[in-house]
C-alpha cells in the first residue's frame, strides 16, 4: 500500500493529531527526488519528551538550511514578479538571490549528509530505500537532506510499511507526525518549484522541435 495515496483523514496517535491531505492534493504535490536520509528508532517516551533535533543531535547548520531555503524561494518569487514590471529592481533581487545562493552552497558543503537515497515525498510523508525493516506503527526520528538545494527537514514519523526492494533491502513508507506548518509549506514549495522547472523544460524542448 502506498502511503502517499491514502484517503484524506485525521489520524490520532496516542493523543497526537496529525492531518492527512486529500488524495487529489497529495497526488499532485509529490516528487521523486534524491536526498540523504538518516533515521533512528525512538520510543513513545522519547517521542513525547524530546525534540527531534535533540534525538538526532542536529547542530545549528542544519537549522540554517531550512531558513536559507525559505529566503531563496522568497527571493526567486519576488524576482519573477518584479522583473516584469521593474527591470532594475528585478536585477537587484537577482543579484541578492545570487548572494544567498553562495551562502547556501557554503552551508550545504559544511553538512556532509551522506549518499543520495531514492526518495518519494509529499507534505504528508515519504518513502525511501533502507537496509532496515520496521513494524508498522513504529516511531522514527527522521532527517532528510535534499541534494542540490539547501532544504533539510527533521521530524518524527510513523512507519506505515516496510516492503522488500531488490535494490536495497527494503522500501520504508513513513507518515510525518510532527512536521509543523512551516516545514509542510517548504516541502510543498520545493515540490512545486521542481515541477514548474520540469514544465518549463518541456515547453522549451517542444519549441525547439516546432
Amino acid at each position: 500500500m502506498d502511503l502517499l495515496n491514502h484517503e484524506s483523514a485525521t489520524i490520532q496517535y496516542r493523543g497526537y493529531n496529525t492531518r492527512m491531505r486529500s488524495i487529489e492534493r497529495r497526488s499532485y504535490l509529490r516528487l521523486s527526488d534524491a536526498a540523504a536520509v538518516s533515521y533512528q528508532a525512538v520510543s513513545e517516551e522519547q517521542f513525547h519528551r524530546n525534540s527531534v533535533e535533540s534525538v538526532l543531535g542536529l547542530d545549528a547548520n542544519f537549522s540554517l538550511r531550512k531558513q536559507l531555503f525559505k529566503l531563496e524561494q522568497d527571493a526567486r518569487e519576488l524576482q519573477r514578479a518584479l522583473s516584469e514590471s521593474d527591470r532594475k529592481l528585478g536585477s537587484y533581487l537577482y543579484n541578492l538571490n545570487q548572494r544567498i545562493e553562495v551562502i547556501t552552497t557554503a552551508v550545504v558543503n559544511l553538512d556532509q549528509s551522506g549518499p543520495a537515497n531514492l526518495l518519494d515525498i509529499s507534505p504528508a510523508g515519504a518513502s525511501f530505500l533502507s537496509n532496515d525493516a520496521f513494524p508498522a506503527d513504529d516511531l522514527l526520528a527522521v532527517k532528510i537532506t535534499f541534494h542540490n538545494v539547501s532544504l533539510g527537514i527533521a521530524c518524527f514519523a510513523m512507519v506505515r510499511y516496510s516492503l522488500i526492494d531488490e535494490r536495497a533491502g527494503y522500501r520504508l513508507g513513513i507518515q510525518f507526525i510532527s512536521a509543523d506548518a512551516t516545514t509542510e509549506n517548504l516541502i510543498e514549495r520545493h515540490i512545486s518549484a521542481i515541477q514548474a522547472e520540469e514544465r518549463r523544460k518541456r515547453l522549451r524542448s517542444a519549441k525547439t522541435f516546432t
